[in-house]
């Protein structure tokens, strides 16, 4: 895969659950404090990861558990290993909660049935069981480069959708004194989300290994493309959703916010799906801790020969 397949894929890994509170950011912090903050995250992003590439390089380590083990000890790869999981699951469970919030609401209406918790529980265990589990037993993220850029297409039909929403009020002309620039009052209740919606590290060092050769010049451009396309989507959607919808107080779910029309429950249905097609790039690091953590011999193995394939492509 080259590194505009990679790139997708790493952007289609970064961008979650986290879109959809970016409006609500933008109305917390203010449009030029918000985008100020977007950008200063984008960049302690990329150096976190340009940091975490350099020092496996140094250290010739494959992953996050190799690393910690390398600097901490066995104690330390026991406590990333943990950690990456509970991460993980975590992630997966937020993604679970917003698929059974939004899919019962646009099947009850697509059927006029009556939404029930058997309805949740079903419409949940059917996503997982015809999308996340096939996808999330693939072997590594190089089949997922097709799905990703169907993902991000989405995405994009996505801040179509807002923009559209925010044209009345454009076209009003006196949108500027409905808006707030500066608004220093919210900086701590949003920081942590924008930092957590440009969050890729646990996701690096998948898309690292699947580089045809094993280049932090290579990976510091996939990570560049990939951060700055969620940076651009993210400050398009927080602005015109808070263009649009500053009337009123915007949640932290800015599809609840959007006109009851069919392109809405369409956008809806369509988020819900991008969910369930990125869930393997959650699975797939969590799988590789749960490897590292269960059968440590055969990972040491394994890790010894990367060393030396890392070895000779650095020279």
């Amino acid at each position: 895969m080259g590194t505009t397949g990679l790139s997708i894929t790493l952007a289609n890994s970064i961008i979650g659950v986290g879109i959809l509170a970016m409006p609500f950011c933008f109305q917390q912090c203010g449009v030029l404090l918000a985008t100020l903050i977007l950008l200063l995250m984008g960049l302690v992003s990329r150096l976190c990861c340009y940091f975490l590439l350099k020092s496996a390089l140094l250290a010739r380590r494959r992953n996050f558990e190799f690393l910690a083990f390398h600097v901490f000890g066995t104690a330390g790869k026991f406590g990333v290993e943990v950690g990456i999981i509970g991460f993980l699951m975590g992630t997966c469970i937020a993604y679970f909660v917003v698929v059974g919030d939004l899919g019962p609401q646009i099947i009850s209406k697509m059927f006029n049935i009556n939404q029930s918790d058997m309805l949740r529980t079903s419409i949940m265990v059917i996503v997982s069981l015809v999308c996340v589990l096939p996808l999330g037993l693939l072997r590594n993220v190089d089949s997922l480069s097709n799905v990703s850029a169907a993902t991000i297409g989405f995405y994009f039909c996505l801040v179509m959708k807002v923009i559209a929403e925010a044209a009345s009020v454009l076209l009003e002309g006196d949108w500027q004194s409905r808006v707030q620039m500066w608004r220093p009052a919210g900086v701590l209740q949003c920081v942590p989300i924008f930092s957590m919606a440009l969050f890729c590290q646990t996701q690096l060092f998948e898309i690292f290994e699947s580089l045809p050769s094993l280049s932090l010049e290579k990976m510091n451009l996939v990570t560049k493309n990939a951060i700055n396309i969620c940076t651009g989507v993210y400050f398009t959607l927080g602005l015109f959703g808070y263009i649009a919808f500053n009337a009123q107080e915007i949640s932290g779910n800015i599809l609840m916010s959007l006109s009851p029309t069919m392109a809405s429950d369409v956008i809806k249905l369509g988020f819900v799906m991008s969910l369930a097609f990125s869930f393997p790039l959650i699975i797939f690091p969590c799988r590789a801790s749960l490897y590292s953590l269960l059968y440590k011999k055969v990972i040491i193995i394994k890790n010894m020969y990367f060393f030396n394939k890392m070895f000779i492509f650095q020279r």
